[in-house]
């Protein structure tokens, strides 16, 4: 690896060990150029590397790579971008709502439940990036402090939700199940979307 640079800050390639990608990656890491920041962007010979299968950079040697490039944000910028891309990522996930509602009402348990599932994975991520949102939300300045106990407030009862529908599923309730879904997980959403522009303005 001849060239190394983190946010156009050329380093010293031969100081960050590794065999292959992954393992300069997770080197990096523990650099004090990164600092705690989050890796958002890897470029491998000025091409944007995604990793399609978990651990794929073990098999991305180092010696086929003559220039890595990576971004980084801090913390409070990924939670700022976030809650910028947070409403589109929710209309994806809004409108996926009336398909798995309708198969739940149809008795289509086997389709109904695989994109629920799919549903559920999606609002998990989502809920992953409320969490620390609002955990970065509360080392922002005093003015921000009732932004981070609406989104507490929203959290809990984001909650409750999703209790009621886990246990709805156990006891295969399926037309309650899709009641929920269509008017309370539905509005709760929608709700959300609305709360992360009035976030993201009062953190900036």
């Amino acid at each position: 690896m001849e060239s190394l640079t983190v946010d156009g800050q050329e380093m010293t390639a031969a100081e960050i060990s590794g065999a292959n990608l992954e393992e300069i990656l997770v080197n990096l890491m523990d650099h004090p150029v990164i600092n705690g920041r989050v890796i958002t962007g890897v470029y491998v010979n000025g091409e944007p590397y995604v990793e399609e299968v978990p651990h794929a950079a073990l098999e991305v040697e180092r010696q086929t790579i003559a220039s890595l490039s990576l971004k980084t944000l801090t913390m409070e910028d990924l939670s700022l971008n976030f809650l910028e891309t947070g409403p589109s990522y929710l209309n994806t996930i809004i409108d996926a709502l009336p398909k798995i509602v309708e198969n739940f009402r149809l008795g289509d348990e086997q389709e109904a439940n695989e994109h629920f599932l799919n549903f559920l994975e999606s609002l998990h991520l989502l809920m992953s990036m409320l969490e620390q949102t609002r955990h970065i939300l509360g080392f922002w300045q005093g003015q921000n402090n009732d932004s981070a106990s609406s989104l507490n407030q929203y959290l809990e009862s984001m909650v409750e939700i999703l209790t009621t529908l886990i246990n709805l599923q156990e006891q295969k309730d399926w037309i309650f199940l899709a009641d929920v879904l269509e008017y309370e997980m539905a509005e709760s959403l929608n709700e959300l979307k609305d709360l992360l522009p009035k976030l993201c303005q009062k953190g900036h």
